[in-house]
């Protein structure tokens, strides 16, 4: 056995500490199965509707691809299957969220448990559900979500495997990475710390370095391989896009202070106490009983975070890209919180972890988006998009128009998605001379040179419509976040009345 677990029944007499104790499957299934609900229900009852970037994945949804312009394409098909079966709503295009964390939970809960015994399995679940990250991310729909569950579900491959190296478990890592890549290119990270791992920490090596894992790999290949293949026919897209505006490395964009900021505002992620616990276990050297497989867990978790750092101060970092850190930190952080002689950080992070999951689904159900003022401003771009596409299309329809043209990705996913049981055709403008920057305007482009009978142009500068050839119709309400004082002008073409 080359990755060392722990049985329930090897563990020490068990102790009056709730952490110590291991309720169970069934009182896990039901602890997470009723928070899952109460996310669920939240949604079901929110005045929140879609940001831009979840109403361009609805749209994308609505055309089966191997690709889109930004992303792999299972967000997309995840969205279709489930709002044909629920509706084009907020909630049912969210759904899969609390869902598939639900999913993550549980498949972390099983790894944890594997490699270090009941009590850490149960309290992994617990303390992956209620993770700041993933109590906020529970209510959007994104391509983190999907990679999360597959990410997990490749380490519990990973770790039947590195138990006892055979086909099927080799098949399940690759088929949940290929899955993953997918979902969102990350997770070529995993396979990257698996051979890292390898040459760190030489006992894997035997059970990594054999046909079966070349197996795993090429089945990894083959699931990917469509959408490499639309990349290629569409210019690779995707790959550009990720290179260019997410990593887009220059010296012009140095900075001091980023990376900094990125790493920590990963203790809001997961928390003050899993964070700090990931980061005992890799600054100060905290271990467990198995400090083989404690390592392991460092180097697939600890290298994706201290990269994105890097890349931080080279560029930028997104809060959320060091999500795919945590499948393996929670376990690790789990596993040392409950076997610390103090009960307080084990408390600590169930009072404040699990007070913020609860005030989430508070929030969720009952605020408006619309009404966000103040530091909370952001979050009025999940708000006010109905009410503006309800506007612009009685202008259209008093009009006659049936061509709508939008300019920008932002503005164009929100009003495709609030113009959506609306009879307008929606486009995006492309400027003259330019290449399209976004899965609209490379599928429904507008060109200046195109039939301007019957259109109205939305969301352009003044010059910029004027240029086309516009003149101003009207102003409408439209309360959303791009605007600050809640009115937009609506152009049109002809003679103005």
């Amino acid at each position: 056995m080359t990755l060392a677990t722990i049985e329930p029944r090897n563990l020490p007499p068990v102790a009056q500490r709730l952490q110590d104790r291991d309720p169970g499957w069934p009182v896990l299934l039901a602890v997470l199965g009723a928070l899952t609900a109460a996310r669920l229900l939240a949604l079901a009852v929110s005045p929140s509707e879609l940001g831009f970037d979840e109403a361009q994945y609805w749209a994308w949804s609505r055309e089966f691809a191997f690709g889109y312009f930004t992303k792999p394409p299972l967000i997309a098909w995840v969205i279709g299957a489930e709002t044909r079966l629920c509706g084009t709503g907020a909630a049912c295009v969210r759904a899969a969220s609390p869902l598939f964390h639900f999913g993550t939970a549980i498949v972390l809960a099983a790894l944890a448990r594997r490699l270090y015994g009941g009590p850490a399995g149960f309290w992994t679940g617990i303390f992956y559900a209620i993770m700041p990250g993933i109590a906020v991310s529970s209510f959007l729909i994104t391509t983190d979500v999907f990679l999360l569950f597959f990410w997990g579900l490749a380490l519990l491959s990973l770790a039947s495997y590195l138990d006892r190296p055979r086909l099927l478990a080799a098949l399940g890592f690759g088929l949940a990475a290929g899955l993953g890549l997918n979902a969102k290119y990350a997770m070529i990270y995993l396979p990257v710390l698996v051979l890292l791992a390898a040459l760190m920490l030489p006992r894997l090596r035997p059970a990594l370095f054999r046909w079966e894992s070349l197996t795993g790999l090429g089945l990894m290949l083959v699931l990917v391989a469509p959408n490499l293949l639309w990349n290629a026919a569409n210019g690779f897209a995707t790959f550009e896009h990720t290179a260019n505006d997410n990593i887009g490395w220059s010296l012009s964009r140095l900075n001091a202070v980023k990376g900094f900021e990125f790493l920590g505002a990963q203790f809001a992620v997961a928390g003050p106490v899993v964070f700090g616990a990931m980061l005992n276990a890799l600054f100060l050297g905290a271990r467990t009983e198995r400090p083989a497989t404690d390592r392991l867990l460092l180097v697939l978790s600890w290298p994706i975070l201290l990269a994105i750092t890097v890349q931080g101060f080279l560029a930028q970092a997104n809060i959320n890209w060091g999500a795919t850190a945590y499948p393996a930190g929670v376990v690790l952080a789990t596993a040392l919180v409950i076997r610390h002689r103090w009960r307080f950080f084990f408390v600590t992070n169930l009072l404040v972890c699990g007070f913020v999951s609860l005030a989430l689904i508070a929030i969720t159900a009952g605020f408006d988006p619309v009404n966000a003022s103040g530091p909370a401003r952001q979050m009025r771009q999940l708000g006010g998009w109905t009410t503006t596409g309800d506007n612009l299309a009685a202008v259209a329809a008093s009009l006659g128009a049936k061509h709508v043209v939008i300019d920008g990705r932002a503005l164009t996913a929100g009003m495709i998605w609030a113009l959506r049981d609306k009879p307008l055709d929606v486009r995006a403008y492309m400027r003259p001379g330019t290449a399209p920057s976004d899965q609209f305007e490379l599928r429904q482009p507008w060109r200046a040179a195109d039939s301007k009978d019957g259109t109205l142009l939305f969301g352009f500068r003044d010059e910029e419509a004027r240029a086309l050839g516009a003149h101003e119709l009207t102003e409408i309400g439209a309360p959303i976040y791009s605007t600050g004082s809640g009115r937009m002008m609506v152009w049109g073409f002809g003679q103005p009345r």
